[in-house]
């Protein structure tokens, strides 16, 4: 195993006309990073960093942060973005509720 591989998603703003206002939308791109395995242990890997700084890598842990395959890679990618969209909907769905509350008709009079 010489590389350990990441997949992350970049959100682009849109591009922008004379006036500074944006026009059209933004874009999201997936990359795949391949982080080079500078040594190996008995239970990871270290690799080397997107800024050059070594991290250390669990290669037997449920989670982590890179992965010995693309394939594995690309199976995390997704379980987190999953994850991701469990959680905003979640605050989505407490927002709502929230609005849907009865709210006093009278003006606010703050309690002194």
């Amino acid at each position: 195993m010489k590389f350990l591989y990441r997949y992350e998603d970049v959100q682009y703003a849109p591009p922008v006309n004379e006036w500074d206002e944006p026009v059209g939308e933004g874009r999201v791109v997936v990359y795949l990073y391949s982080f080079p395995v500078v040594r190996r242990t008995p239970k990871g890997a270290w690799i080397c960093g997107v800024i050059g700084k070594e991290r250390f890598v669990r290669l037997d842990a449920r989670k982590r942060f890179a992965c010995p395959t693309i394939e594995e890679a690309r199976k995390s990618f997704v379980a987190r973005k999953k994850a991701q969209l469990r959680i905003y909907e979640a605050m989505i769905h407490r927002v709502e509720k929230a609005l849907a509350t009865t709210l006093p008709t009278e003006p606010f009079v703050p309690i002194s």
